[in-house]
C-alpha cells in the first residue's frame, strides 16, 4: 500500500461488520508501530517510526481493529460548552451560564458566570477561562514544588495536548494539558509534582518517584484518579 502524506485516514472494517476510522502519524521520535485512542477527536491513531513502515502500521491497526471499536464505544458522551451545560472545575460540578456583556468569568454559587460580548462564541469564552484557570494553578503548585526540589522550569506552556497530561523537556520547559483544571485539586498537584519531579530526574525510576513523594507524599491516590477518570475529562469542549 503506497501511503500519502499525512494527514492520511482510513477505515477499517471489524469482524461483525463495524468501520472505524484510524489516523496515521508518522513519528520519528516513537520506537515502535503502536496504535492508541485520541479521546478527544474520538479516532484511533496508527503511529509509525518512519513513513517506510507506515503500511505496517496501518496493518497492525487492521489486525486490532475489534479492540480499537470496543475502546471507542466506551469512550463517554461529548459534551460542548453550551449554557446550560454543567462541567467539572478544579473537581466541583458548575452550571455554564451566559451572560451579556464584557468581564472576567466569575463564580456564583453552584454556576460558572461567562459573560459574552454580543456576537462572540460563548464555546470559546469558556475554553480561554479554563485555560486562563489552568495557568494559575498550575503555576502555583510548580512554584512550590520546583521550591522543595531546588529545580526551576525554562517555562510553563498550556497545551491541548491529546496522549499526555503533561511533558517535560530536555530544556526545562514543562508542558501541561489545560483540560487537567477539570480534575480535583489534588490531582492537579500530582501532575505539577511529577512534571516539576522530572527537572531533577528525567525517567520514571525510583529516584523519580522519590521526588514525586517529597512533593505530594499522597500522589498514589490522585494518580489513581487520574488513570480512572482521566478520558473522561477529554469529553468536554
Amino acid at each position: 500500500m503506497r501511503v500519502a502524506d499525512e494527514p492520511f485516514i482510513t477505515e477499517l472494517e471489524t469482524i461483525d461488520g463495524r468501520r472505524v476510522a484510524v489516523r496515521l502519524v508518522i513519528n520519528p521520535r516513537a520506537r515502535r508501530i503502536s496504535v492508541r485512542i485520541d479521546p478527544t477527536r474520538r479516532e484511533a491513531v496508527a503511529v509509525s517510526p518512519s513513513k517506510r513502515q507506515a503500511s505496517k502500521a496501518l496493518a497492525f491497526a487492521a489486525s486490532r481493529a475489534g479492540w480499537i471499536a470496543q475502546q471507542l464505544a466506551r469512550l463517554p458522551v461529548g459534551l460542548t460548552f453550551a449554557p446550560g451545560a454543567k462541567i467539572p472545575l478544579r473537581g466541583t460540578l458548575l452550571e455554564l451560564v451566559q451572560e451579556r456583556g464584557r468581564g472576567p468569568a466569575r463564580i456564583e454559587g453552584e454556576s460558572l458566570i461567562v459573560p459574552t460580548p454580543e456576537g462572540a462564541d460563548f464555546q470559546a469564552r469558556v475554553k480561554r477561562h479554563l485555560v486562563q484557570e489552568a495557568r494559575a494553578a498550575l503555576t502555583s503548585y510548580v512554584a512550590v514544588h520546583a521550591a522543595k526540589l531546588g529545580v526551576a522550569p525554562s517555562r510553563i506552556t498550556i497545551k491541548d495536548t491529546k496522549s499526555r497530561w503533561g511533558s517535560c523537556s530536555t530544556t526545562g520547559a514543562l508542558a501541561f494539558s489545560w483540560r487537567i483544571v477539570l480534575a480535583p485539586e489534588p490531582v492537579i498537584d500530582y501532575l505539577a509534582a511529577h512534571e516539576v519531579a522530572h527537572l531533577r530526574e528525567m525517567n520514571h525510576g525510583p529516584r523519580f518517584w522519590a521526588c514525586v513523594k517529597l512533593c505530594n507524599p499522597n500522589h498514589q491516590a490522585a494518580r489513581d484518579w487520574l488513570h480512572r477518570h482521566g478520558a473522561d475529562l477529554h469529553r468536554f469542549g
